[in-house]
């Protein structure tokens, strides 16, 4: 039994979020994962390696960032201003750290001194590790609740967001994408940057598991009520169930089989089902108010028209399968290992 909320045109749209968040999350989700581990190795090899297993797709991954946001703005344009405007400065270090990222990504290769690359590596770490953090954070308070009135206006500062709560959230969702990162590398590399790999994994992956009983734990005491929708709809717990068998998977193929390759499906299991439990937790409602509940902002009074989903849903049922297919494409060109020494970055 699901929510009969779900088979509404908002309701699908609300699903339809939820796959741009989840392709996101699978496709950014190892370039951010990747280069939180950048300063983790001095080897200027290992670090150019590393570069070189994300160069070919990083900048066509952030399409479903673009993507999501536009969907966003057309479909629950409510949703959109209350977010963008309420989370401004957030959102504006997140945009102003990817910047960096991608600036760093292309410049810090252009010049042969020490100090130029010193420089441009503490950027594009910060470009990973930053919007790593804050996504999960911006998502904690969204679901957690935040000051917002009848109007959708924010009632906060920057500091308002930065709670313990969605502070837990934000480094489960780190770790998390840092399990993603090193999952990527022992599929894409060999040599030192593998073998580091397969440590950054196990430590990974033992974070997220310590971070999300905890946060779990916090969030059953200060929010219990985001546990209601597990309890009257039992088919939805097919989602926390993904990252149960997510993490099983990648403890078993990374310590037991020692099946490197197959690493990345464990950690995908693991950040699908993450985005989709948050989501199930939280449906209908996209932000939650804690000046009153009627203020919350739901797939209902936050939607566009019925003509303009209805416009948008054939678009995207038109287009989002190209941008599969040309996905899938670009990453079976791409696919086999970089060599440390012998990249193209």
């Amino acid at each position: 039994m699901l929510p009969s909320e779900l088979f509404t045109l908002e309701g699908l749209w609300f699903l339809l979020a939820g796959v741009f968040l989840v392709g996101y999350a699978l496709t950014d989700g190892f370039d951010l994962g990747t280069g939180i581990f950048h300063l983790f190795t001095k080897d200027e090899k290992e670090r150019m390696a590393m570069m070189d297993s994300i160069a070919p797709v990083w900048d066509g991954n952030e399409v479903w960032l673009i993507a999501g946001g536009g969907m966003l703005f057309a479909a629950f344009p409510v949703v959109y201003a209350a977010s963008f405007s309420g989370f401004y400065l957030a959102i504006m270090i997140v945009l102003w750290a990817l910047i960096g990222r991608a600036v760093a990504f292309e410049y810090r290769n252009k010049k042969e001194s020490a100090t130029w690359r010193k420089t441009w590596d503490v950027i594009y770490w910060l470009g990973n590790f930053v919007p790593a953090l804050l996504f999960g954070v911006a998502v904690g308070n969204a679901v957690l609740g935040v000051p917002i009135d009848v109007q959708g206006r924010y009632h906060g500062s920057f500091f308002t967001l930065l709670n313990i709560p969605s502070l837990m959230i934000g480094v489960v969702g780190l770790f998390m994408f840092m399990m993603h990162g090193a999952a990527w590398l022992l599929l894409k590399t060999e040599g030192s940057v593998f073998e580091k790999a397969k440590k950054w994994a196990f430590v990974s992956w033992l974070g997220f598991v310590i971070m999300l009983i905890v946060t779990d734990f916090v969030l059953l005491l200060v929010k219990p009520e985001l546990y209601n929708n597990y309890f009257k709809y039992p088919l939805l717990l097919i989602a926390p169930l993904l990252i149960v068998i997510g993490l099983i998977y990648f403890f078993k193929k990374l310590m037991i089989d020692r099946e490197y390759e197959k690493v990345i499906w464990g950690s995908s299991l693991t950040v699908a089902g993450t985005v989709l439990t948050i989501a199930c937790a939280s449906f209908p409602v996209f932000i939650r108010s804690t000046i009153d509940p009627k203020y919350n902002l739901d797939i209902f009074n936050s939607a566009s028209s019925h003509l303009t989903l209805t416009v948008m849903l054939v678009v995207t049922v038109v287009f989002l399968p190209i941008v599969l297919f040309y996905t899938a494409y670009v990453y079976r060109v791409f696919k086999g290992k970089v060599k440390e020494g012998e990249g193209y970055h």
